[in-house]
């Protein structure tokens, strides 16, 4: 084994080995942004709820759509898109804000990037609750096995956004501009995935949603529960990113963990 790969390695297990601190740590600050409040963090699932009927009303009234047809794909799309553009726009500026920190504390470069993930996962779990009023409301015929598969698709995206944002970190450590080059494109990504949509729904050829690496995630999850299992060769492009990416990540961290507090 090569010494990146093994020195990346020793920053992941210290990482894990850390785990119960980074659950605290994002669970704590997601009750300190609503500290006094009455509702506390459940205002990120007020918030969700609003735009899910907002949006949820307008696109029905403006196209004609099907409400019972309509409304659990946009809840299910909508949370799953805050859940995963929120840990990629984050990612980029995380190492450059925990400056300070790196510079004095000798703690694992991954220990820092992963901690956005999971505070935006606590945030996807409260709006978790969005997606089964709305089920329940307008159930769909999901079954078992697709239950499964919109599980499976859920644990390879968190792996997934788990490599990617220690990536960007890095590279947003590394390159200033890229914070502010990933904050003027998701709006324009939004568009594009199928969050407003499902990808059966548009007139025109489909193949370009494919080059969106937001389309993967959504579909994997959303589809089997609205009943529908997608292409088995979405879970496997989930598979083999994850795999690459972690291979990646390791070489990464392991080769240029030493250098953070020159670049930040």
């Amino acid at each position: 084994m090569s010494d990146p790969l093994r020195r990346g390695l020793h920053d992941l297990t210290r990482t894990l080995q850390r785990l119960p601190v980074i659950l605290y740590f994002s669970w704590t600050d997601t009750k300190a942004r609503y500290i006094r409040s009455v509702l506390g963090p459940f205002w990120l699932v007020l918030g969700t709820l609003i735009g899910v009927i907002g949006l949820g009303v307008l696109w029905t009234a403006l196209l004609d759509m099907n409400a019972r047809e309509y409304f659990p794909s946009l809840a299910i799309g909508l949370v799953l898109w805050q859940w995963v553009s929120g840990c990629v726009s984050q990612a980029p500026s995380t190492l450059v804000q925990q400056g300070p920190v790196i510079r004095n504390i000798d703690l694992p470069a991954t220990f820092f990037c992963f901690g956005p993930v999971i505070g935006q996962t606590v945030t996807f779990v409260h709006n978790l609750i969005i997606v089964l009023l709305v089920l329940i409301v307008f159930p769909p015929n999901t079954g078992w096995a697709n239950l499964v598969l919109s599980l499976l698709g859920l644990m390879l995206t968190f792996v997934n956004l788990l490599w990617v944002s220690t990536a960007l970190a890095f590279a947003g450590a590394r390159f200033r501009d890229l914070d502010p080059a990933v904050t003027a494109v998701m709006p324009l990504l939004f568009f594009l995935s199928p969050v407003l949509f499902r990808v059966h729904q548009l007139p025109i050829n489909a193949a370009f949603v494919w080059l969106n690496p937001f389309s993967y995630p959504i579909t994997a999850i959303r589809e089997p529960l609205l009943g529908t299992p997608p292409d088995p060769l979405i879970y496997l492009v989930l598979a083999v990113s994850a795999l690459l990416g972690w291979l990646s990540m390791v070489w990464l961290v392991g080769s240029h963990g030493k250098r953070l507090p020159f670049w930040i």
